[in-house]
This record gives C-alpha cells, sequence and structure tokens, in this order.
C-alpha cells in the first residue's frame, strides 16, 4: 500500500495515486453514495471515512442556517432598540408608553431566540468536531475555553433594553458655567439607555456571517487542503484572505460601520445627560466622531459626559488603527509590480547608456579641441579654462550615468535574482566538479601510462645489456 486510501469496509479500499488525487475525489464525489457495507458494526461505520465527510457537510449546512438566522434576529433586535429610542428621544412617544413597552418586548422575544441560536450554533460546532475527530461523546470534545466562549456569546447576546425596567444610574458630566469654568455636575440615566449602547456588542455576528458564506469556509477542497497543509481554515484565515484580495472593501465597510455607530451612541450618551447638549444633533454627533476619528481634534466640540468621551476615546483608537492599515494597504497597491519594475528599470537604463555615450563624446570634443589650442601655442587662458571646465563636466555626467546604472542594477536582484543566480552558480559548480573527476582520471591514466612507459624502458635497457 504505496499511497493514500479511503477506507470503503474491512476489506474494500479505493486506492489513489497522490495526495491531489484524493482532494480532487473527495471534493467532486457525493459522499451520500458513500454507503460502508452490510457487515460493518455500528463503531465501524462512524469511523468510516465517507460517513464522516458526509455528516460533516450536513453540519456544516445546517450551521449555515443557524448563522443566517443569528444575524437576522441580532440586526432586528438593533433595529427596534434604534426605533425605540428615537421615537422617545423625539418626543413622540414616552418610555412607559405602550408603544415603547411593545417594542422592548419584541426586542426581548428576539433576543431570546438569538440566545438559543447562539446555543445551537455552539451545538453544531461541537457536532462537527465529534465527527471530524470520530468522538462519540460530546463531554470529550467539550472543553473549558468552548464553555467560557459560549458563556461570553450568551452574555454578549443577553444586552438589550429590557421592559418594564425603570431603574436610575448616577452618572457625573462636566457643565461650562457663566464664569467659562467647568464644574462637575450630577445626574440620573435611565440604565435601558446603557444597555442599548452595549447592545452594538452583538454586531460581532457579521463577521460570522461573512466567514460562513466565505467560499473559503465552504469549499471542500479548500478545506483538504488546509487539513493537508496544516493550516487551519477559520475566521482569521477568511478575513486575511479578503485583506489579501479586496482590502478597500474591507476597510470601507469598517470604518463606515464604526462612523455611523459611534456617531449615535455619541448623541445617546449627551442627550440622556444633558437634553440641551449641542450634541444632540446628529450631524454634530456625526462631525465630532469624524474629527475623533481622523485624529485631527479641532476642540469646537467636545462631550461633557463621560460616557461619550469613553466613546470618543475608542473611536479614536479605531480611527488610528484603520489608518494604519489603510496606509498600507494604499503603499501595497501603489508598489510596481515585478514586471513594471523590470520595464521601468530597463528604460532608465536606456537613457543612462544615452548620457553616458552623449558624455563620451562631449568628453573626445573638448580633449579635441584643448589639443587644438595647445597646438597653437600660446592661447587665452579664458577658452582653456571654459573647455576644461566642460572637459571635466564631460567626465562627471559620464561617472554619474555609470554609477546610477550599476545602482539600479543592484537595486533589481531580488530574492528571484538571487534564486537564480544560486542555481546558476550550483550548475557551474557541478560541472567544475564533473570536469574535476574527469582530469582526475585522465592524470591517473596518464600515470599509469607512464608507469608503463618506465617498465617497458626497463625492459629495453635489460634488452640491450643482454646483447651486448
Amino acid at each position: 500500500m504505496d499511497g493514500p486510501i479511503l477506507s470503503m469496509g474491512p476489506s474494500n479500499y479505493v486506492k489513489y495515486d497522490s495526495t491531489e488525487t484524493l482532494v480532487t475525489e473527495l471534493t467532486d464525489c457525493d459522499f451520500d453514495d458513500i454507503r460502508p457495507p452490510s457487515n460493518m458494526t455500528q463503531c465501524d461505520v462512524k469511523n468510516n471515512l465517507g460517513y464522516r465527510l458526509r455528516r460533516r457537510r450536513e453540519v456544516l449546512t445546517q450551521r449555515k442556517c443557524i448563522v443566517d438566522i443569528s444575524f437576522v434576529l441580532g440586526v432586528v433586535g438593533i433595529v427596534l432598540v434604534i426605533i425605540d429610542t428615537e421615537l422617545i428621544l423625539g418626543g413622540t412617544i414616552h418610555a412607559d408608553s405602550p408603544i415603547s413597552t411593545a417594542l422592548r418586548v419584541f426586542t426581548s422575544i428576539s433576543t431570546s431566540c438569538l440566545m438559543l441560536s447562539i446555543v445551537a450554533y455552539h451545538v453544531t460546532g461541537l457536532r462537527l468536531y465529534m465527527a471530524s475527530a470520530g468522538f462519540e461523546d460530546w463531554r470529550l470534545a467539550m472543553t473549558a475555553t468552548k464553555w467560557f466562549k459560549l458563556s461570553l456569546e450568551l452574555l454578549v447576546c443577553f444586552i438589550h433594553p429590557l421592559p418594564f425596567l425603570n431603574v436610575y444610574i448616577p452618572t457625573i458630566s462636566v457643565v461650562t458655567n457663566s464664569d467659562n469654568g467647568s464644574v462637575l455636575t450630577a445626574r440620573i440615566i435611565p440604565i435601558n439607555a446603557i444597555l442599548t449602547i452595549l447592545m452594538f456588542l452583538r454586531l460581532y455576528l457579521f463577521g460570522r456571517f461573512v466567514v460562513v458564506h466565505s467560499n473559503l469556509f465552504l469549499d471542500t477542497s479548500v478545506q483538504s487542503l488546509g487539513a493537508l497543509s496544516r493550516v487551519r481554515i477559520n475566521a482569521q484565515f477568511v478575513f486575511r484572505a479578503l485583506m489579501s484580495s479586496t482590502p478597500g472593501i474591507v476597510l470601507t465597510t469598517v470604518m463606515l460601520a464604526t462612523f455611523m455607530i459611534n456617531s449615535w451612541n455619541i448623541r445617546l450618551c449627551e442627550v440622556y445627560t444633558d437634553p440641551n447638549s449641542e450634541l444632540g444633533e446628529f450631524t454634530q454627533a456625526m462631525w465630532l466622531t469624524a474629527v475623533t476619528f481622523l485624529t485631527v481634534g479641532y476642540g469646537d466640540l467636545i462631550p461633557r459626559s463621560y460616557c461619550g468621551r469613553l466613546i470618543a476615546g475608542s473611536t479614536g483608537l479605531m480611527g488610528v488603527g484603520i489608518m494604519a492599515l489603510s496606509v498600507a494597504v494604499l503603499a501595497k497597491k501603489l508598489e510596481q509590480s515585478r514586471s513594471e519594475k523590470y520595464i521601468h528599470t530597463f528604460v532608465q537604463q536606456v537613457a543612462l547608456d544615452k548620457c553616458r555615450k552623449n558624455a563620451a563624446a562631449d568628453v573626445v570634443k573638448q580633449a579635441m579641441f584643448i589639443w587644438r589650442l595647445k597646438r597653437r601655442g600660446p592661447c587665452r587662458t579664458s577658452a582653456l579654462l571654459k573647455h576644461k571646465s566642460k572637459l571635466l563636466r564631460a567626465k562627471r555626467s559620464m561617472q554619474e550615468a555609470q554609477f546610477t546604472k550599476s545602482h539600479l542594477s543592484e537595486c533589481m536582484v531580488g530574492p528571484v535574482e538571487l534564486s537564480t543566480g544560486l542555481n546558476d552558480m550550483y550548475g557551474i559548480v557541478t560541472t567544475v566538479k564533473d570536469d574535476q573527476k574527469v582530469l582526475e582520471q585522465r592524470i591517473a591514466n596518464l600515470e599509469t601510462l607512464v608507469v608503463n612507459m618506465s617498465c617497458q624502458l626497463h625492459d629495453v635497457r635489460d634488452m640491450l645489456r643482454k646483447m651486448k
């Protein structure tokens, strides 16, 4: 058995010539057609590769549907909360009105369904791990890290404004008095306002939604190649692939989402802390978020509440990170490709060759002028100095062109050229070694011939002595 095999039973195997053939067959085949023989036990059926692959595909399909439902429920809850908050801030309804209560009840219902979908997502992940590893007991696959992730996700998704909750918490804001001084003022804000801001944490579900809908995550061939190469095809891999293929779309999406969400949250903090705040208008909050995100900080608008200042600080940190990534992506896009570098360098070298030839011609020309002036005898010093100055400039231009051309040639030495040079050097060394072996063989043959000739000469000498 000199190749990878796909088990079909105790004595039936499908043999493959290489790993690539195995990946191609696993990608193109229908796992529903892979049926274990009737004489296999239940344990053998579960350990069968075809059964595990078919089971894995079914679990992945279920997981994709669960992620879609979770994302929709999370977005619906956020939209309901935004509608409720805008109606309250606009004075259309009161926080204790039936409409507000109904919106919060619907939000609680969607949150409960979201938590159930989160549990179902982790259950499918556990089943997927069991199908891949061949475990039968789920307690073997459930680790402390997975318990922590499940608890953290449930906590994040549970956060939402609760109906019939009229609890207020004290907060501190900075107010400017008539003497242009700043004083601290204590106010109370509803706890549902804080829960509304924290509710945006569930937007992490959008990243999961993008991952499960990516072809890199769903394609069986990619998963097989990742397993063979010991590369985990997870959310980090998909994010890096998206940043490599479409960095502009990813950064623009993150930037706009951060900008709009933080603008709305700053406005909410300022309005609940001070109803007469100048940041009560959404456009003013957007301007503050923009200057903070771009780390400009004009200072014409500042948040008065500590909640708003915390969000503004996080906006600045996000802006620094996103702008750094944007600069890196822009620099990578503006960098010339390998072919473009070759063409540009070739054009520069041709131009430098022309410049060097023209400078060499000027050197010869000025040298001839100087020779003629000296041949005529005493001449004007100014004319001689003029031609000598032109001669020196021409020589300097020729040397600079030669130096620049050499520098361009050195800059073009990259990893590919270095590898090619090493391969050429290896070929030359191999040829020299072969020639050396041939030369050593010839020297050995010559030594043998010399020894034979010496023996023959001794024999001739002995024969001549006997003849005498």
